[in-house]
């Protein structure tokens, strides 16, 4: 009978539910997985084992212990890019550019950005959020880079931003205490001013005056991806990747941003009538017949407001629903081509491998954690 290995579970930054994909490896696989620090607050002393896996951040402390103890060890953060080690991690630029696409699909205008914290992982996401939000013509205000910690000056930029404006935040902590500021000062919640964050933490978001939208990532697929690594380098066996980037899963929309901010009142309309008929074939000509208007004075107002054509917002929205439905169902492919509109199946599959640059399906088979997700 094989010895069973033994892994160390030491995350510097403790998540439920990354810890609950490394659990569910290390079930599948016959692994004794060591979470002592967990109970003792305290890492282990003479500490032998097969394998670490962990979360680095800035101990120095938990750096000595890992590096020391000289086995097979995988990070499951970008904290420490100063450390050799392979990881699996959020794919932070990933996380900024869909909540860029989030505020632009709409309307917003004035777009800022915020953390508490500046470190590599704020670093990326902003730098892909603003990056996208330029693309579209769309300037980012960044609040952070002076006094980020100082409610009173923070107040007075938030006060000072052109209304409404659109605010990503790092994460969901970050949103609960911008909340509480924008409160504080009278300013209303989306109304005025627009919060998105990121962890989907429902603790944080759904406890404050009004709940917060965030950015889901799948933790625990990142935990358990983690946990299927090690295993690969304590068999010897080579990694085919020694940075593996996990993808978002959406965007769980809340009252924080669950409102049309096009100040253009025939663009709003337009929005609200295409959002409300995104499953329908409905194209610019029957948009702008239910408004009233031509076709061209559409399109126009449209543009300058949004900055793309009418179908191009249609295309980005329904991509954007295909590729929730399908990582969140098991819906046949053209079940998913009906319900986001596309007039069949392989017009849906062409489009999508467009913007994708795969097919549904292999999106799909990238996303699908068969073991997580059964």
């Amino acid at each position: 009978m094989a010895r069973r290995k033994h892994i160390l579970m030491v995350l510097g930054s403790y998540d439920q539910a990354a810890h609950e994909g490394i659990a569910r490896y290390a079930g599948q696989h016959g692994w004794h997985l060591d979470v002592s620090i967990l109970k003792d607050f305290q890492l282990p002393e003479h500490w032998k084992g097969d394998g670490i896996i962990t979360s680095l951040n800035f101990s120095r402390q938990l750096e000595e212990f890992v590096l020391k103890a000289n086995v097979p060890t995988v990070d499951l953060s970008i904290w420490r890019e100063d450390i050799d080690l392979p990881r699996v991690a959020a794919d932070n630029a990933a996380l900024g550019r869909l909540g860029a696409e989030h505020f632009i699909s709409l309307g917003h205008q004035n777009c800022a950005w915020f953390g508490l914290a500046i470190n590599p992982v704020s670093r990326t996401r902003y730098q892909a959020y603003r990056d996208t939000l330029a693309d579209s013509g769309i300037d980012c205000v960044r609040l952070d880079t002076v006094k980020a910690q100082d409610p009173a000056y923070i107040t007075q930029r938030l006060l000072d931003l052109p209304k409404p404006c659109a605010i990503y935040t790092k994460s969901d902590y970050d949103s609960a205490w911008l909340a509480h500021l924008c409160h504080e000062a009278g300013l209303r919640i989306p109304d005025d001013v627009a919060i998105l964050g990121a962890d989907d933490n429902a603790l944080i978001c759904e406890s404050q005056w009004v709940t917060l939208s965030s950015v889901r990532y799948d933790l625990a697929r990142i935990g358990y991806e983690g946990a299927a690594m090690l295993d690969q380098i304590i068999k010897g066996q080579s990694i085919s990747e020694r940075l593996k980037l996990i993808p978002p899963l959406g965007i769980t929309v809340r009252q924080s941003t669950d409102a049309l901010a096009a100040t253009d009142s025939l663009v709003r309309e337009a929005l609200a009538f295409l959002h409300e008929h995104l499953r329908r074939s409905i194209g610019t000509i029957e948009i702008a017949e239910h408004l009233g208007v031509s076709r061209r004075l559409l399109e126009l107002r449209f543009r300058a407001q949004m900055h793309s054509s009418i179908r191009e917002y249609l295309i980005r929205s329904r991509i954007t629903e295909a590729r929730k439905l399908l990582t969140t169902t098991q819906e046949p492919i053209e079940t998913i081509a009906a319900l986001t509109g596309f007039c069949n199946a392989p017009h849906f599959s062409r489009t999508f491998k467009r913007d994708a640059g795969m097919t549904p399906s292999q999106y799909r088979a990238q996303q699908a954690l068969s073991p997580l997700r059964s």
